[in-house]
């Protein structure tokens, strides 16, 4: 049984003490507000989870999700289409629940989109299959989004409602980033489950992504890198974002509401400029457009901190030797409080989530699962 919780990771020895400075250099937005990261300190620690006696591959998850309470971290184990459930508080494994691949309770294959609902359910689908499940393994709500069973969009537009696909808390709406199989998002998808009617919402801040993720097509096979559009759910609303802007659109489930939010950034610049091909007849021309992309801001995801009422959001920039890592803090209308480059730290963590004021992001240690753990004081 696994119980260290201290173990200190090799690529965070140089962090003396655990803690690392960062500021300095940043200023304050076009309104003099103060910045209030600008005397942010960070704690690195690695914690490993206790798995009891259970063996499996701890790098085979291929998708993660909280409870509402943050309490229960979900992990989706694709070898053998089961749901771990881990107590984040006590720091161990404390479920294994299985799920059907074949049959009326099937989950999807390759799971793409995995999100926690209340009462202990599971948003599960792919290009191909969607559905609501129980955490004992039952299917609630068996959903059919194509073009051919769904009203209110254009006939004779081809897209896919497939793309980023997640479905509201209360399940009566699917929301999603349509797109063809090679084209640019269309707009913000919502679907009333119960009529099978929907609408397409326009976010054309956003539009300037489709200068900035580039295709690679040999044969049948396509592969695209770069900046996409993402729609993710973070606070009980939903974030469409983009890598190559800070631009975001916030869309309210509850309200049917959409709004643009446009922030004041002094650190970084707000998007990427510049003209880059978006077809390229190589691998190797692809990975060459992608490193010089890099080397201009690239926005990530937001985080919800209960404990201070704020937003949090990563950003980076990869030169050739070195990546800067930016941390951007908003209050609880996303109006843009601090900036600050995080010094020492090399990437952006990866699998990643927010419970108590700390940043947290999934790792595998000697093979088993465990957690680095970051603590923001200012």
């Amino acid at each position: 049984m696994l119980n260290d919780r201290s173990m200190k990771l090799l690529f965070f020895i140089c962090l003396i003490g655990g803690f690392f400075s960062c500021g300095g250099n940043s200023e304050s937005d076009s309104s003099s507000k103060k910045n209030i990261l600008e005397n942010l300190k960070v704690s690195i620690d690695s914690i490993r989870i206790d798995v009891g006696e259970e063996i499996f591959n701890a790098g085979a998850y291929y998708g993660s999700t909280l409870s509402a309470d943050e309490k229960i971290g979900y992990r989706l184990y694709d070898p053998k289409k089961e749901i771990h459930e881990y107590d984040l508080e006590g720091l161990k494994l404390r479920a294994i629940h299985p799920f059907e691949s074949d049959g009326p309770n099937a989950i999807p294959d390759y799971v793409n989109y995995f999100q926690s609902l209340p009462n202990e359910e599971f948003f599960m689908a792919n290009d191909a299959q969607a559905g609501v499940f129980s955490l004992s393994g039952e299917n609630k709500l068996k959903l059919k989004i194509q073009r051919d069973n769904v009203s209110g969009f254009d006939p004779e537009a081809s897209f896919s409602f497939a793309n980023n696909m997640h479905i509201s808390p209360d399940k009566k709406k699917i929301i999603s980033l349509p797109n063809t199989f090679t084209g640019p998002v269309v707009g913000l998808a919502v679907i009333d489950i119960e009529s099978m009617a929907g609408k397409l919402r326009a976010i054309p801040a956003l539009d300037l992504t489709n200068g900035y993720n580039i295709t690679f097509q040999q044969g049948n096979g396509i592969t695209r890198s770069g900046d996409f559009h993402t729609l993710q759910i973070v606070n009980d609303q939903f974030v469409i974002y983009s890598g190559a802007t800070s631009d975001i659109y916030t869309y309210d489930w509850n309200t049917d509401s959409l709004k643009l939010r446009t922030f004041p950034h002094q650190l970084v610049a707000k998007a990427k400029t510049g003209d880059f091909p978006t077809v390229v007849d190589s691998n190797e021309r692809r990975w060459e457009l992608g490193k010089e992309m890099r080397k201009q801001i690239t926005f990530d995801k937001f985080y919800w901190d209960e404990s201070r009422k704020q937003y949090f959001r990563l950003g980076s920039v990869t030169n050739e030797d070195d990546s800067i890592i930016y941390l951007f803090a908003y209050d609880e209308e996303f109006n843009l409080q601090g900036e600050t480059e995080l010094a020492g730290l090399e990437n952006i963590p990866y699998q990643t989530f927010f419970r108590n004021g700390k940043l947290f992001s999934y790792y595998t240690v000697e093979e088993n699962p465990a957690l680095i753990q970051f603590t923001f004081d200012f």
